[in-house]
Order: C-alpha cells, then structure tokens, then sequence
C-alpha cells in the first residue's frame, strides 16, 4: 500500500490556509442575533471554510488508507457528506453537530454555488449557519486529521 502521508500533510496545510483566510473574513462582517452574517460579503468566508473541511475529511481519510485515486472518483470530488460518510465507516465518531454543518454546506460546495450561481434567483436557499458553528465544525474535523492512539 501506497504511503499517503505526504499528501496527507498537504491536505491539511491547505486546509488550514483556507481557515485561516476564513477566519481574516469575519472582522468587519455584520452579523445577526445568533451570528449569522447578514450581507452577501459573507459568501467567501463560506466558501472558504467549506473548501477547508473538504481538505480536512480527505487529508483524515488518507490518513486511514484511503486511496488518493478514489478522492479523484466522482462521488467523492466536492461532496463533503460523502467524504463524512467514508470517514465515519473507519470507526471515527464525529459530533452531531458537526454532521449537521458538513451535511448543510454539502451540495452548495458540491455544486460550486458559492463560487458562481449563490446570487442567481433560481428558489435555491444559501446555508449559512452562525460563524462560531462553522468553526468549531472546522476545528473538530481538524483533530480528525490526526491518527489517534486507538488507530482511528
């Protein structure tokens, strides 16, 4: 079998890179009573921390053997609820509410709304959940990027 901690780390370097610009987005942003953003500048910052979660579920799941080809496998490329669900059957728990972020920005990352059509008026609703959800999600799958002492 293939060693793919290299692409691993980069994975998670990455991941941590679109954090942190995540992160320099919310200075500044209005926000609503349970901190929600309320104007459309918000739409990167979601974007980014969207495309850090998919880098920390692939950089977990190459972390437990997952072969880097079937990253590349359609179902896998920008579904952020099927990188979940892969990490999941490796025995790794993951918090509901953590489920319930990855699975709420799943399809608009999937479909690249975010980057192109969030602003077309096609009755499609935006998922922007409160900022400090967003993080804390981010922050749990970033410690599943690690291998714990049990081998998850």
């Amino acid at each position: 079998m293939k060693d793919n901690t290299p692409l691993a780390v980069a994975y998670y370097m990455n991941g941590i890179n679109f954090r942190i610009s995540a992160e320099k987005l919310v200075d500044g942003l209005e926000l609503d009573s349970v901190g929600r953003p309320t104007k459309l500048m918000a739409m990167p910052l979601y974007f980014l921390a969207s495309h850090a979660a998919e880098l920390y579920l692939k950089a977990a799941l190459l972390k437990r053997g997952f072969e880097e080809a079937n990253l590349k496998k359609f179902g896998y490329r920008h579904n952020l609820s099927k990188l979940l669900q892969e990490v999941q059957s490796k025995g790794v728990p993951v918090t509901t509410s953590t489920m319930a972020i990855v699975h709420g920005l799943s399809e608009q990352h999937q479909t690249h709304q975010l980057r192109y059509t969030v602003l077309a008026a096609d009755g499609s609703k935006t998922y922007w959940p409160p900022l400090s959800l967003v993080f804390a999600a981010l922050d749990e799958l970033l410690l599943l990027t690690r291998i714990s002492t049990h081998g998850l």
